[in-house]
């Protein structure tokens, strides 16, 4: 994994506001993700993953996915014009989602992986799990 951009991470209040307007718990995983960077841009040479700083995700409906996909937290995108997304249940998340921007819903909406780490590091690019 190289990083192409790689903002300042983080603080522990803006994550804690994260975590209180979606009213969920952040695995360990992804606090450190976020306290290491803040909207990183990774790059796997088969696959390009342009994470959203967390001012993005709790500032904006970005692509409208507050409105068509309840219950979603936006988290990168892929470069092909797909928008993966964390799945909220019982404030947790319950697995990490790819789905085409222009058609957003759960019906639309591929499973990566349950566990944000295995998710950042599929062997597989958003656009082909969503292909498949």
């Amino acid at each position: 994994m190289e990083f192409i951009d790689r903002p300042v991470g983080a603080n522990q209040e803006e994550i804690h506001k994260l975590e209180t307007i979606f009213q969920i718990t952040l695995p360990e995983s992804m606090l450190n993700w976020w306290s290491v960077s803040d909207g990183p841009i990774v790059y796997f040479g088969f696959k390009e993953l342009q994470f959203f700083s967390l001012s993005e995700i709790y500032g904006e409906d970005i692509y409208g996915v507050k409105h068509d996909m309840p219950g979603a937290m936006p988290i990168c995108l892929d470069g092909n014009g797909n928008i993966c997304v964390a799945r909220i249940a019982g404030g947790v998340i319950s697995g990490f989602y790819v789905v085409d921007s222009s058609d957003l819903g759960w019906e639309q909406a591929k499973i990566i992986s349950c566990e944000f780490l295995k998710f950042v590091n599929d062997s597989f690019s958003p656009e082909e799990r969503l292909n498949a």
